[in-house]
């Protein structure tokens, strides 16, 4: 008789199969979309500092989305003012002293950004405030 121990040491066929390496999945990393403003907001104010506060005349939106400007009135006695203003192209004085037209039918996004440094705001009576980004979704 066969002892136990012989019976173990049987031989086991192997079959040969094709070895794959090891795959490890590496994670994309997802980089968040620059966020883009999508309007930009100017507030625009009636010259009386320093001897009274400014009085908010008006608040001027550019939309990009729609290529569109949105005048808000909240002193309707200023509006014919602020209009005739706010209607046509902005001059800018550069360091070196010469002036810069702004176009605002050919880049209103910078226009609109330059409204604060313009002449045609320069306190006469009205100023224009920093234009600020909107982020809509």
């Amino acid at each position: 008789m066969a002892s136990p121990k012989a019976s173990k040491n049987k031989k086991t066929n192997k079959v040969n199969t094709p070895v794959t390496p090891k795959v490890e999945k590496i994670e994309e990393i997802k980089e968040e979309p620059k966020k883009e403003a999508q309007s930009y907001l100017v507030p625009i104010a009636f010259l009386r500092e320093p001897i009274d506060k400014d009085i908010p005349v008006a608040d001027l939106f550019y939309h990009k989305y729609s290529n569109s400007f949105s005048l808000q009135v909240s002193a309707p006695q200023h509006m014919a003012a602020v209009e005739d203003i706010v209607e046509g192209d902005i001059s800018i004085e550069e360091d070196s002293g010469s002036i810069k037209m702004v176009s605002k039918s050919e880049n209103p996004v910078s226009w609109i950004i330059n409204l604060k440094n313009s002449k045609e705001f320069s306190g006469h009576p009205f100023i224009a405030g920093e234009a600020q980004e909107i982020y809509e979704a």
